[in-house]
């Protein structure tokens, strides 16, 4: 697959638009996380709080490797820009919805679009760059990311304060329209390739996660048990199916590899118990320690100021003390944030939990940089696309998970008291911090076994 974006003005607009795409996904995460209260209180249906966020994760989750191939087949423009158009239509639903259960279907179909916005567009940019260059793109990527932290929480704030919540979502049209407009000076001619697309994996991986989180919504607890049932035997199915699968969704033979097991292991307990609370923080600053909107988003930015301060010399301190060392340290921080989190929870005032958020910031700079490294070096060459998704997919299906474990666990003990929802889930996120911490000592130290 080649290009015609010789011209170096068509290149910056080209790369514009894909900064902007970028910037859209990580701009409606965080703004979406600040506005959720004030959402969750005028459309009712407090039980659904954690699916806006699953609903997203799922369909952004599974869709990710899809892209991957339809990009190899039909070219990365066309299915780039159905992955905007997708997103920005659900964006505008999103902003329609009358129910916390429109809310939840139409935020499934914005994840569809989002699964494939974010890995197309540094994919588009690799093709436009030789390698040499690449790393400055990926840099404007990652200031994208930033932005997005330091300014998302304000914006949510801001907007829910002065306007109707609607316009937290139909903000990401006029963005969005300008990354379509930049990408479409994109040209690249196509050498259509047919390539097998695991269905069956998608189906079964889908239907799983659905049960689960039908699961999170009972109290019956023969009903929880029987839906947990099925969505264990999914997702059996799902593993049985993928070693037979000759073009899997994910592959599993790679998991011989003990970086890639125990780095990615790692992953989804970290993810699973830290990464997902950054989600309901402004839902317990609001409602546990009385903020009012815009300082409960603020508070998000000390996490996201620790992580942009420590994820910049990773690079240069794995080589120094190696990865396995930095993810330790990296979940020390975050299991030190969350004994803060437990023990002080409604003594907390905003500089505190500013700070406390700082720390867990610490831990995500570190370990996530590491985590991406890490399984990246485990492999040669040729693999480490692949090495890189099941990085990244781990890490989607720990947050999925957490943020609808988060969501049950509000339903069951904060229907009458969020406070003592809150400390609950305080607990098991400690607890899975201490669990992934001793999981992570079985990241082996030295890659002898790497192939260079």
């Amino acid at each position: 697959m080649t290009n015609n974006a010789d011209k170096s003005y068509k290149r910056i607009i080209i790369v514009i638009g894909l900064a902007l795409g970028m910037l859209l996904a990580a701009l409606d995460t965080m703004i979406v996380s600040t506005a959720m209260p004030e959402i969750s209180s005028k459309l009712g249906g407090a039980s659904l709080y954690s699916w806006v966020f699953s609903a997203y994760m799922l369909t952004s989750t599974v869709t990710v490797p899809l892209y991957g191939k339809m990009a190899d087949m039909i070219g990365r423009k066309k299915v780039y820009l159905f992955a905007l158009l997708v997103f920005l239509m659900g964006s505008i639903l999103c902003g329609f919805a009358n129910t916390m259960w429109q809310l939840v279907v139409f935020r499934a179909i914005q994840g569809i679009g989002a699964g494939g916005v974010i890995p197309l567009a540094v994919t588009i940019a690799g093709d436009l760059y030789t390698v040499e260059k690449r790393g400055k793109i990926q840099g404007l990527f990652s200031t994208m990311w930033a932005v997005a932290g330091i300014s998302g929480p304000v914006i949510g704030g801001w907007m829910v304060e002065h306007f109707h919540w609607s316009w937290i979502f139909w903000i990401n049209a006029p963005v969005g329209l300008l990354a379509v407009v930049g990408t479409l000076h994109f040209h690249e001619q196509v050498q259509e390739k047919r390539i097998a697309i695991d269905l069956l994996g998608v189906v079964l991986l889908t239907s799983s996660i659905t049960f689960f989180l039908f699961a999170t919504l009972s109290k019956n607890l023969l009903e929880i048990a029987g839906l947990l049932l099925l969505c264990g035997l999914l997702l059996w199915r799902f593993i049985v199916v993928e070693k037979r699968s000759s073009s899997p969704l994910i592959q599993l033979s790679l998991f011989k590899n003990p970086m890639i097991k125990w780095v990615n292991l790692t992953t989804v307990l970290v993810t699973m118990g830290t990464f997902a609370l950054p989600s309901f923080i402004p839902l317990f600053a609001q409602d546990v320690l009385d903020f009012n909107p815009m300082m409960s988003g603020l508070v998000l930015l000390g996490q996201v100021a620790g992580w942009n301060l420590m994820s910049i010399p990773t690079g240069k301190l794995i080589l120094r003390y190696g990865y396995k060392n930095l993810i330790v340290v990296g979940i020390l921080f975050l299991t030190l944030s969350m004994v803060f989190l437990f023990f002080m929870g409604e003594q907390m005032g905003f500089w505190l939990l500013t700070l406390d958020m700082f720390f867990m910031g610490l831990g995500f700079g570190l370990s996530m940089t590491s985590f991406i490294i890490g399984v990246q070096e485990a492999v040669g060459w040729n693999q480490r696309g692949i090495s890189t998704s099941i990085q990244m997919f781990s890490r989607s299906i720990g947050q999925t998970v957490g943020i609808t474990m988060i969501g049950w666990m509000m339903n069951l003990f904060g229907d009458q008291d969020q406070s003592t929802g809150f400390h609950a889930v305080f607990l098991v996120a400690l607890t899975i911090s201490l669990v992934s911490l001793a999981i992570s000592l079985k990241i082996p130290v030295k890659q002898d076994y790497v192939q260079k």
